[in-house]
């Protein structure tokens, strides 16, 4: 973990010395200085982790000092940072002439910043001779980490099919088997296994290779273990060994790889043959050895098992990956019970609930299940004993345990070190939730484990790395997105995150602190804290050091007490927080912060010294009753993702340089505007001439709102060319009619939007042109749009949407027409939900040619599909949700080309 941190530091001490020279002033130099040496030393994390692994306690102390060091320069970055942006506003308010003056003040911090930089040279001296002294090599010098990751393996139970009986692969077995002799498949065929260690796919691959109907199948036959440390000849070898069945391997040491090559596609050429390769890690392995196995139309068959989807979909034939997914209770609990008593004896009855609970801690991983069933099996099986497994919470001491976390290990051990924080963090999350991809991505950026790409955003990237861990099998998807198919939620294993917590806690990178924990009254030596469920607790007090403090559930009526002192934080997350009023000043003090979430909590006013957080990336305050918004909160230039309410926007409209603003959210409030807000926001001044106009009535002071928020976004949305996510909810009395696209042309980067009211309309109650939505627009959702003009001929224009929602009266018209031949090019999912007065849809071929999924719910009026939907091929589901009766009867004998119809919830007519 420390190997990242320092890169990361590298990488932002090369970032401050080119974007804040001016800043510098006389510490330009020793921080260039802290940069090499920095650069140096990253060379021996490697050799010093795995000696660490391999029990050597020196350098548990060498690693925590270099992190400790990495830590001390973040923080000294960001006061630099800090300072930068303060000298960018004063600029903005006194002129160029102050670009190079520093303040009295700023020259005490300079002089500060310098004495510490010198303090850090004095701890980095000291760890670079511990290099010599404890002998660490330097990358190349040193194959530990390379023997320490093979000598797990090497100790791993998972290719020992007497280890693993497992449970629930009847049904894949048998699946797979029908692929591998499929006689109306005669080209040659691969399959892939896939999944995460420890699923037992090594055991279904020789489940599979042993069935005598595959022995009898096929002519010749081949198991090799690939691994990470495969040689291609090796590897050719091996192959040419069991396929030819070579008794002497003398005969093989001679040959040269061109003469193996050429020497087994020969002997294949006229065979049925089965090759499994076992454990395959990285994508080039199918590509170098597919050149060696001739497909002579006689139903060859590949049978490959991977931890990686990637490796499976680039290896992929005709067949498609086979993913192998955890077991389910039932399966979990008879594996366990089997492996528990050895001799076949049943488990005592008052012993079945206890080990349900067992049962589901392993998270259905099959290996897991197996490590806690020998553990114990060495137990008498009674209550007493099997409880005080269940209540331990450090399975991981003992040698079962820590042979499945091997296991998960090995994937960890194998991430790219970027992504070994990523994967640690997520443990943060309590067991089973179902976690927010956005907010994961957002929280990754604000942590710092993102790095910056010249072509790319830091979300893209994290996008990107949260796909990997995804293909590596490390985190599941529960939902994605139907717009372009990105992961919208995920979860981890209960497994998986105990491996997590294991690691952050050796690594002091993470600690979870829940209600009955009272191991942390002293303080945490983390520099990420997760608190859950802990009412008023002051243990944040006494770990000043903290970067990260994320509440779950938290109950708080102090939140002073809190977080005093915790002017670190880069991250501070309180969603969800009972009896949070308010938050302190001193929150002004943490000018490190980029992360503040602040979503359904009870808080009714920020402070006014958050306009000070000029670091602040994130800010989240959805479904609170917050009325303002300090103006100056706007000149804070870091700002990518902004969630708030419309009474905050009308307060603090956009003003100053948005250029990074990604995603902009503003929300109905959940309260109306009292008599006391409204005066505040329009002034004393014009509410009077407003009461002494002739004609006066409330309606005009709602229009003056309504002027006001027109007025403010069309001048928000000329300075965010970086926009990407945009979503407007308001009630119908704010409605700043067609002043959406007024600057559309600044809007060239926006994705998604999301519109609830009349906020598209021209007078005529229609869509404007075509021509003025933003160009690469991919997600559409309007809702209480309240169109009278049918909305199609305009929206199937767009070239690139993707994803179109007409929710809830957003067009109440009663006929719809599709028209435009190549109309919707792009378009994959179409959702129709509650158009209460639709009765007809047409649609002529050619429209809709990318389409693949249609939900239509509630629709009742409608009284058909239409006609050209049976000339959209592409079509793979359709659903139909609370839909009459009668509608659903008529479509269950008109539509056969659609592969999956599913109906829910059938309304009577009546």
């Amino acid at each position: 973990m420390a190997e990242s941190l320092v890169s990361n530091v590298v990488s932002q001490l090369a970032n401050l010395l080119i974007q804040e020279a001016v800043s510098l002033g006389g510490v330009r130099d020793q921080i260039e200085w802290v940069k090499t040496q920095l650069e140096l030393l990253q060379g021996f994390l490697e050799d010093a982790d795995s000696r660490r692994k391999r029990g050597d306690a020196r350098m548990e102390i060498w690693i925590r000092q270099m992190r400790g060091v990495a830590y001390e320069i973040e923080d000294v970055i960001g006061t630099i940072k800090y300072m930068g942006e303060r000298r960018h506003q004063r600029r903005g308010c006194m002129g160029s002439i102050s670009r190079y003056s520093h303040k009295p003040c700023e020259l005490i911090t300079l002089h500060k910043i310098s004495s510490r930089i010198k303090q850090i040279k004095i701890k980095i001296q000291s760890i670079s001779q511990s290099t010599v002294s404890y002998a660490l090599a330097n990358p190349g010098q040193s194959s530990a980490v390379y023997e320490s990751s093979q000598s797990l393996r090497q100790s791993s139970p998972h290719s020992d099919d007497d280890d693993i009986d497992v449970i629930g692969f009847e049904n894949d077995k048998k699946e797979l088997v029908s692929q591998l002799l499929d006689g109306n498949e005669k080209t040659r065929g691969l399959i892939s296994i896939v999944g995460m260690g420890g699923l037992g796919k090594t055991t279904l691959a020789r489940k599979v290779y042993n069935d005598p109907a595959i022995r009898e199948h096929f002519d010749t036959f081949a198991w090799v273990s690939v691994s990470q440390s495969y040689r291609g000849i090796e590897l050719l070898k091996d192959i040419m060994e069991k396929v030819m069945e070579i008794k002497k391997k003398e005969d093989l040491e001679q040959m040269g790889e061109e003469d193996v090559r050429q020497t087994l596609r020969d002997f294949l050429r006229d065979k049925k043959y089965l090759v499994v390769m076992d454990d395959v890690w990285r994508v080039d392995v199918w590509r170098e050895m597919q050149r060696v196995f001739p497909d002579e139309n006689k139903g060859s068959r590949i049978l490959l098992t991977t931890r990686e989807m990637e490796v499976a979909n680039r290896a992929r034939s005709r067949f498609p990956p086979y993913e192998l997914h955890t077991l389910n209770d039932a399966q979990s609990l008879e594996l366990l019970c089997r492996k528990a008593s050895p001799s076949k004896q049943e488990v005592p009855t008052d012993l079945k609930e206890l080990a349900q609970t067992l049962a589901k801690r392993c998270g259905g991983l099959p290996l897991a299940l197996v490590a806690l069933g020998g553990l114990l099996s060495g137990k008498d099986p009674n209550f007493d004993a099997w409880s005080s497994v269940a209540q331990s919470m450090d399975w991981e001491d003992s040698g079962d345990r820590q042979q499945c976390f091997n296991i998960v290990g090995l994937s960890y051990n194998e991430l790219p070190y970027p992504l070994k924080p990523c994967f640690l963090y997520i443990a943060a999350f309590s067991e089973d939730s179902i976690i927010s991809a956005s907010k994961l991505v957002r929280l990754w950026v604000a942590e710092g484990f993102i790095s910056q790409e010249q072509t790319r955003t830091m979300e893209e990237t994290a996008r990107d790395w949260l796909q990997k861990l995804v293909q590596r099998c490390m985190i599941q998807v529960v939902q994605r997105s139907k717009a372009r198919g990105r992961v919208k939620s995920i979860r981890i294993h209960d497994m998986l995150r105990d491996f997590g917590l294991s690691e952050a806690r050796k690594d002091e990178f993470l600690h979870v602190c829940s209600s009955g924990d009272m191991a942390v009254s002293n303080g945490i030596s983390s520099h990420r804290a997760a608190f859950y469920n802990r009412i008023n607790d002051e243990v944040a007090v006494s770990s000043p050091h903290l970067r990260t403090l994320l509440g779950f559930n938290l109950i708080l009526t102090s939140a002073e007490r809190f977080l005093n002192g915790l002017n670190l934080l880069r991250v501070l997350d309180l969603e969800g927080a009972r009896d949070l009023k308010e938050l302190p000043e001193q929150i002004g003090s943490m000018i490190h912060l980029r992360y503040l979430g602040l979503g359904r909590t009870g808080l009714k006013r920020l402070p006014s010294s958050i306009r000070h957080l000029l670091n602040l990336q994130t800010l989240d305050v959805r479904r609170t009753d917050i009325l303002w918004l300090p103006k100056s909160f706007w000149k804070i230039r870091t700002l990518r993702h902004v969630y708030n309410n419309i009474h905050m926007f009308l307060s603090a409209p956009i003003s100053g340089d948005q250029k990074n603003l990604q995603t902009l959210e503003i929300e109905d409030s959940r309260f109306g505007m009292d008599d006391m807000y409204i005066v505040r926001l329009l002034g004393v001044n014009f509410i009077k001439n407003l009461v002494t106009t002739p004609g006066f009535t409330k309606e005009a002071i709602e229009k003056a709102c309504r002027r006001m928020f027109a007025e403010s976004l069309r001048k928000a949305l000329d300075k965010m060319d970086s926009l990407v996510s945009l979503a407007l909810i308001f009630p119908e009395r704010i409605i700043p009619g067609g002043v959406l696209f007024a600057r559309a042309p600044n809007l060239h980067q926006l994705r998604s939007l999301t519109l609830y009211g009349q906020l598209l309309l021209k007078q005529q109650q229609q869509l404007p042109d075509s021509s003025q939505f933003p160009p690469n627009l991919t997600k559409l959702k309007l809702s209480y749009s309240l169109l009278e003009q049918d909305p199609m001929p305009v929206l199937e224009k767009l070239p690139n949407l993707s994803f179109l929602g007409l929710v809830v009266d957003a067009y109440v018209g009663k006929s719809m027409l599709c028209s435009s031949a190549g109309g919707f090019p792009r378009l994959h999912h179409l959702i129709l939900y509650h158009l209460t007065n639709l009765e007809e849809w047409r649609l002529e071929a050619g429209t809709m040619p990318s389409l693949t999924h249609l939900t239509i719910i509630g629709c009742k009026k409608l009284k058909k599909l239409p006609d050209g939907l049976q000339h959209v091929t592409t079509l793979r589901e359709l659903k139909l949700i609370r839909m009459p009766r009668e509608f659903n009867d008529r479509i269950r004998h008109e539509v056969g080309h659609i592969p999956s119809i599913i109906f829910q919830d059938e309304l009577d007519e009546t």
